[in-house]
């Protein structure tokens, strides 16, 4: 191990060399005329006339229509594409996006989107009437005009208002996959909850390990600044490489980054913060940073209509304050720090091959576990179709929604007596009758240290940015074969849990939920197919290496079948023989 460090060392230097200020786009010429009262009493009259926007009911239709005519009367031109999606909690419903177009000298577009449904008029929580009404006020800025022509932008404009928003973000993803618009966009703007009462923050994860172009992020920052006196608030780094590790993103700007288009998202305050009201009927509208955030939106489009030549790409990077780390520093650095734990679980395990140590034993153990976690993969799939956990569109799901925050408890309660009456089962011949031997508890650790490592490889090829999760255990339990201590091994092994909780921890921070819903989110997420099946597969690869240094660690290990060779048959074997005799004997 000590050998292999030395390799880290380069990849450390590189990571930290990446470092490098984010440009800024110039502010444009002229001061923006975003009116605030005006996008205030666009905002107040959604909410009122139509406080129910629950995709798919006829307030949300009703609610479209009332877009389409409020931007028609600028004598701008709209186009409705009406689609039916899949939705958790809600079904197959009809949802319709609401485009505008400014066409400008080049076809190259700017996108700016803001949903306009929410979760009903009784639960407010990702309510954008503000969001809507400065797409609309933005939009005024180049409608015709009675004593002027209307202004020409150097680049096409786009103006989505979009449909379940605050259920995933369904409107977003079909615009990102289907509109030509899209494809030539340069750069997109989501609004949402411009008139909350907390702090300005840019919202920058995608659906795939990528982020925004560093001048996007840098500009916006900037114009948010220059407007509001404020500096807006980024996710933390933690918080970034968690995102990039999943990857999750909450907010429309995901669907556009997971396809490579540049995409930030302008909010205030934090999702689902108690202290911080977003932005609901019960709390008043910051009409004063509603019209501080639409200038700042309307200057940054401004930047980047006038910038000549600007291409905004979407490589990974890790922003912090006023500067950025490349995503492939990072990338390289995750990947070499596999490499000495590599080295030392090859040396075990030749040095074991070497010594006669019964290995053959301790890999049935782990077959058997890895088993068990297939079979909780099993009981996860039947929970799916049996509605205790979400199915639908492969959405980020709402943390609101019903089928998150009211889970079934006799549901889950079921499938929790049946993933324990499977390990019960599988135990059987994994209890420990006598005390194991050095080489039978070294055999163990060997096989378990292997499997992981495969893990690690694995996640290095496909999913690099996944190994934060899974370095800790790497080397916390690499150490777990030199104590003999119980309190050293329990430390240890508590430790190389770490990468997950902290990551169920983060992602409880951005839902505003414990640590148990978060693991039933993630869960959730897996069910509808956020997150893949080749990660879920992972994971319980991951767990049944877990699961086998649990037992070492806290002396519960045994070899399989106390290390008979050969073993006797166990029940899977013993069930299929008992099928086939009784098929020969009819």
């Amino acid at each position: 191990m000590r050998v292999g460090a030395v390799v880290v060392a380069p990849a450390l230097l590189a990571l930290l060399f990446s470092f490098s200020t984010t440009g800024t786009l110039p502010r444009p010429a002229l001061e923006p005329l975003f009116s605030a009262s005006s996008a205030a009493e666009l905002a107040a009259r959604l909410s009122t006339e139509y406080p129910a926007r629950v995709p798919g009911t006829d307030g949300a239709e009703r609610a479209a229509r009332w877009y389409g005519e409020t931007i028609s009367a600028l004598g701008l031109p709209t186009e409705e594409e009406v689609w039916t999606e899949d939705l958790p909690d809600l079904g197959g419903v009809e949802l319709r996006n609401v485009v505008t177009v400014v066409a400008g000298r080049s076809d190259q577009t700017i996108v700016l989107v803001a949903h306009r449904d929410n979760a009903g008029a009784d639960r407010s929580l990702g309510d954008n009437a503000s969001g809507t009404a400065a797409l609309i006020e933005l939009a005024r800025g180049y409608a015709p005009q009675e004593i002027a022509p209307a202004p020409l932008p150097q680049r096409t404009l786009v103006f989505v208002s979009t449909d379940a928003g605050a259920s995933g973000g369904a409107g977003a993803v079909r615009f990102a996959e289907e509109s030509p618009y899209a494809a030539k966009a340069l750069a997109v703007i989501v609004l949402d909850g411009l008139g909350g009462r907390g702090r300005p923050r840019i919202a920058i994860a995608g659906g795939r390990p990528n982020s925004p172009a560093r001048a996007l992020v840098s500009t916006a920052a900037a114009r948010v600044t220059e407007q509001t006196g404020v500096t807006p608030s980024l996710p933390s780094v933690l918080t970034q490489l968690v995102d990039l590790g999943i990857p999750y993103a909450a907010g429309e700007q995901g669907p556009f980054l997971a396809r490579g288009i540049a995409a930030v998202a302008i909010t205030t305050g934090e999702p689902r913060d108690p202290d911080v009201p977003a932005e609901d009927s019960d709390a008043p509208l910051d009409v004063q940073k509603l019209g501080r955030l639409g200038r700042a939106t309307d200057a940054l489009v401004g930047s980047i209509d006038a910038s000549v030549g600007a291409a905004f790409r979407t490589p990974d990077s890790l922003f912090l304050a006023d500067r950025a780390a490349s995503g492939w520093a990072v990338r390289l650095t995750l990947l070499v720090a596999v490499v000495p734990f590599a080295l030392g679980v090859l040396d075990l395990l030749v040095r074991s091959r070497r010594k006669r140590f019964p290995l053959a034993p301790a890999l049935r153990g782990l077959r058997v576990r890895v088993g068990f976690w297939l079979y909780g993969g099993l009981l996860l799939w039947i929970g799916a179709l049996t509605a205790v956990f979400p199915t639908g569109a492969p959405l980020p799901l709402p943390p609101y929604s019903s089928s998150v925050a009211d889970w079934p408890i006799a549901g889950l309660g079921v499938l929790c007596i049946a993933f324990a009456g499977g390990w019960l089962a599988s135990r059987r011949r994994l209890v420990p009758t006598t005390r194991p031997t050095q080489e039978e508890r070294l055999s163990g650790y060997a096989v378990a240290l292997a499997e992981l490592g495969l893990v690690a490889v694995a996640l290095a090829l496909v999913k690099p940015y996944a190994l934060v999760f899974v370095l800790p255990s790497l080397y916390a339990w690499l150490w777990l074969p030199l104590h003999s201590r119980f309190s050293a091994r329990a430390s240890l092994y508590a430790l190389g849990l770490s990468g997950p909780v902290v990551g169920l921890e983060v992602l409880a921070h951005e839902l505003r939920v414990g640590v148990f819903d978060a693991a039933l989110y993630a869960a959730g997420l897996a069910t509808v197919g956020y997150v893949s099946l080749g990660s879920v597969l992972l994971t319980l690869a991951w767990a049944a290496a877990a699961a086998q240094l649990a037992a070492l660690a806290f002396g519960r290990y045994a070899p399989y079948a106390g290390g008979a060779e050969p073993p006797p048959p166990g029940i899977f074997r013993m069930s299929v023989t008992r099928i086939a005799h009784g098929v020969r004997g009819r």
